[in-house]
């Protein structure tokens, strides 16, 4: 496993050539097209380039107990840990009321040949005559590219967080109740009222459990249960 210091490391090494002037959606889903350049450690000038689409869905107000779990979906350990250092930050609190879930799709590696800076400033200049598309290239290393997606990743998040927050402020969806924002309270009882059998409410125990939500509900999550549990 790496160390805290090699993902540190990784992630300073990273360098974005290009960041798509575009932000994330609010109140919809975003595909982000990503490149990864990377030169292989022991043959220099031999590249792996890694491309592919990180899906972005929308912003959801989530308990903190459930932000690392799901923002980090399908990536690995490293980009895990990486992620949980940025989150933590003092300057990304805000970003702990609501989270933006990836999930990595299946991607697809190419060998070239070439200098990494001029592959992927070339691929930035492509990406600009586009620059709708939602698009990010940047130059990372072979062994941790994942924790160079996330850095970039996080990069986005955090020029899309203004915006995202003035959004969903509008709407009220950060007041609290409790302790807890109202959207995701409205989320757990429209949960409870789509639950029609007993598997749907495991699933909903389990997400309460997830949410550090059960005690709070577990009056009615009983009533439910038992019904569920009667009448099969």
């Amino acid at each position: 496993m790496s160390t805290y210091e090699d993902i540190w490391y990784a992630a300073r090494s990273t360098r974005i050539i290009y960041m798509p002037p575009k932000l994330l959606e609010t109140f919809g889903e975003s595909r982000v097209e990503y490149l990864v350049v990377s030169e292989e450690m022991d043959h220099p000038g031999s590249l792996v380039l890694r491309t592919g689409v990180v899906t972005a869905q929308r912003p959801r107000i989530i308990t903190p107990a459930y932000f690392t779990q799901k923002l980090t979906e399908n990536f690995g350990e490293d980009a895990r840990r990486y992620l949980e250092e940025v989150v933590s930050r003092e300057e990304s609190a805000r970003f702990l009321e609501y989270g933006l879930r990836f999930s990595k799709e299946a991607h697809q590696e190419e060998r070239v040949s070439g200098n990494p800076l001029e592959v992927a400033e070339q691929a930035a200049a492509d990406a600009q005559d586009n620059w709708e598309r939602l698009r990010g290239i940047l130059v990372g290393p072979d062994d941790a590219w994942e924790v160079s997606l996330m850095h970039f990743l996080a990069q986005m998040v955090r020029k899309s967080l203004p915006f995202h927050a003035r959004d969903i402020a509008r709407k009220g969806l950060f007041q609290l109740d409790g302790g807890t924002p109202k959207a995701v309270l409205q989320e757990i009882q429209q949960d409870f009222q789509e639950c029609r059998n007993l598997e749907d409410a495991q699933r909903l125990g389990e997400k309460l459990r997830r949410y550090g939500l059960f005690s709070r509900f577990e009056d009615q999550f009983c009533s439910l249960y038992t019904r569920m549990k009667t009448h099969g």
